[in-house]
C-alpha cells in the first residue's frame, strides 16, 4: 500500500505549478497568433516530457515527472478531471431543443456527417498493419474506432469560430450548430456502442444487450427531461439564500459528477454522462448565457489546460509520429467530414454556397478526437503512432477550420474579414 508524503505533495505542487504555467503562456501565445490555445497546452506537454526534455536533459525530467505511482496517480487523476471538465463544457454548446426543431436540413448535415467518414474510413483504417492494434483491439474494433475518431466535430471550436467571424447570429450559424449538436450526440453515442464493444468481451448476450437498453434509456430521459429537471433545481437553488452564480456553478458542477458516475456505474465511460450533463445546461432555460461562460471560464483556466499538458508527459511524440498512418488519418478525417456535411446540406436542400460552408464548419476535430484518442490508448484500443496520428490531426484541422471558414464566409458576403480561432 502507497502512503503519501510531504515529499510527494511537495513534487505534486511543483508538477500543477509548471505544467499550469507553461501550459497556459503558450496557450496564451498561440491565441495571439490565431493558432487554438491547446496547441499551445499540448506543446506545454511535449517540451516537459520525453519529447524534448527527456531527450536534452533525461535527469531533470525524471527529477520532475517520476516514474512513481503515488506520483503518477494524483497526476492523473487531475488530468481526468480535466477530461470530464472538458465534456461538460463542451455539453454547453449543445441545446436539443434548439437542434430538434432546426428542420430536417440539420439533422441530414448532423447524421451524414457522422456516417460519410465511418463509411469511408472503416475499409481503409481495416487495411492499417495489426502492428498498429492496441492490445485489446480487434479486426472490428480498430477500424470501428478511428472511422467513428474521424467523424467527431468539436462544437466549441465552431461556436468560437463563428462569434469570432461574427456571423454567430445569421441562420447559416444556427443550422450549423444545431447540425454539430445533433453530430456530437450521434457520434459520442457510438463512440460508447464501441467502447461496450471493447470492454464487454467477457459479457454474455443478454448482459449486453441489457447495458445497451440502459445506456439509451438514460440518453433518452437525459434529453427528453434533463433540462426541465436542472431547470426546476436552478429555480429552488437562486431562490434560497445561496450566494449566485456560486450557487448554480456548484449545481452544474454537481449534475455533471451525478451523470457521470451514472454512466460509469452502466459500464459505459463518465465522459458520456459529464457531456449530456453539458447538454442539460446548454438546454435549459434558466441557465443563461453568463452561468456557463462562469462554469467554462473556469474550467478551462485550471482543469482542461492540465488534462492537455499531461499527455506530452505521457507520450514521446518523436517516436510515435510515423508519416504514413498520420497522413492517411488526416486526409480521412478532414475530407470525410467536409464531404459528409456537404452532402447533407444538399440533402437538406441548401445552396451551393451554404453546403461548402456547413462542409467547412465539420472539419475541426478539435479537442473531442484527442479525448476520444486518450480513452482509446487507456483502453489499450490503439499503439502510439495512432495516438499520435489523432492528436496531429486534430491540431491541423482546427488551425485550418478558421481560415477556410472566414474565406467562405467572406465570398458569401457575411462575418468580418477575419477570424481568431481558439
Amino acid at each position: 500500500m502507497h502512503y503519501l508524503n510531504e515529499s510527494h505533495i511537495l513534487l505534486f505542487i511543483v508538477q500543477i505549478l509548471v505544467l499550469l504555467g507553461v501550459a497556459r503562456t503558450l496557450g496564451v501565445i498561440c491565441e495571439s497568433i490565431k493558432i487554438p490555445a491547446l496547441a499551445g497546452e499540448i506543446l506545454a506537454g511535449v517540451i516537459l516530457g520525453p519529447t524534448l526534455l527527456g531527450r536534452v536533459s533525461p535527469d531533470l525530467q525524471n527529477m520532475l515527472f517520476p516514474d512513481s505511482e503515488p506520483q503518477y496517480i494524483m497526476l492523473e487523476t487531475v488530468s481526468w478531471l480535466g477530461v470530464f471538465f472538458l465534456l461538460l463544457s463542451s455539453g454547453f454548446h449543445v441545446n436539443v431543443g434548439h437542434a430538434l426543431r432546426s428542420g430536417r436540413a440539420s439533422i441530414f448535415i448532423g447524421i451524414v456527417g457522422v456516417l460519410f467518414p465511418i463509411a469511408i474510413g472503416y475499409p481503409i483504417f481495416s487495411a492499417y498493419d495489426p502492428v498498429y492494434w492496441g492490445e485489446a483491439a480487434t479486426g472490428i474494433t480498430f477500424p470501428l474506432f478511428l472511422s467513428v475518431a474521424c467523424s467527431i466535430t468539436a462544437i466549441s471550436v465552431v461556436a468560437r469560430a463563428l462569434g469570432d467571424l461574427g456571423i454567430s447570429k445569421t441562420p447559416q450559424a444556427s443550422l450549423a450548430l444545431s447540425a454539430c449538436a445533433i453530430n456530437d450526440i450521434f457520434g459520442w453515442l457510438l463512440f460508447t456502442v464501441v467502447m461496450s464493444m471493447v470492454t464487454a468481451h467477457a459479457m454474455g448476450v443478454m448482459e449486453l444487450g441489457f447495458r445497451a437498453l440502459l445506456v439509451i434509456a438514460f440518453i433518452i430521459v437525459s434529453i427528453a427531461v434533463g433540462a426541465k429537471v436542472l431547470n426546476y433545481a436552478l429555480k429552488r437553488v437562486q431562490g434560497t439564500s445561496l450566494p449566485q452564480p456560486a450557487a448554480a456553478q456548484t449545481l452544474i458542477v454537481s449534475v455533471g459528477l451525478l451523470c457521470g458516475a451514472i454512466t460509469q456505474w452502466m459500464g459505459i465511460h463518465a465522459i458520456l454522462g459529464f457531456f449530456l450533463a453539458g447538454t442539460m445546461a446548454g438546454s435549459a432555460k434558466r441557465v443563461t448565457e453568463d452561468i456557463r461562460n462562469s462554469v467554462s471560464d473556469t474550467l478551462h483556466a485550471i482543469f482542461v489546460p492540465l488534462f492537455f499538458a499531461t499527455l506530452g508527459i505521457k507520450i514521446d511524440f518523436l517516436a510515435g509520429l510515423e508519416l504514413w498512418p498520420t497522413v492517411i488519418f488526416c486526409v480521412v478525417a478532414i475530407l470525410g467530414k467536409f464531404i459528409g456535411a456537404w452532402l447533407g446540406a444538399k440533402m437538406g436542400k441548401q445552396s451551393q454556397q451554404t453546403s461548402t460552408l456547413m462542409g467547412l464548419i465539420f472539419i475541426p476535430g478539435g479537442a473531442m478526437e484527442i479525448v476520444v484518442a486518450t480513452l482509446a490508448i487507456e483502453l489499450e484500443l490503439i499503439g502510439q503512432a495512432i495516438f499520435v496520428a489523432i492528436v496531429f490531426s486534430a491540431l491541423l484541422s482546427s488551425i485550418l477550420a478558421g481560415p477556410l471558414i472566414g474565406i467562405q464566409a467572406r465570398r458569401m458576403g457575411i462575418g468580418k474579414s477575419e477570424v481568431n480561432l481558439s
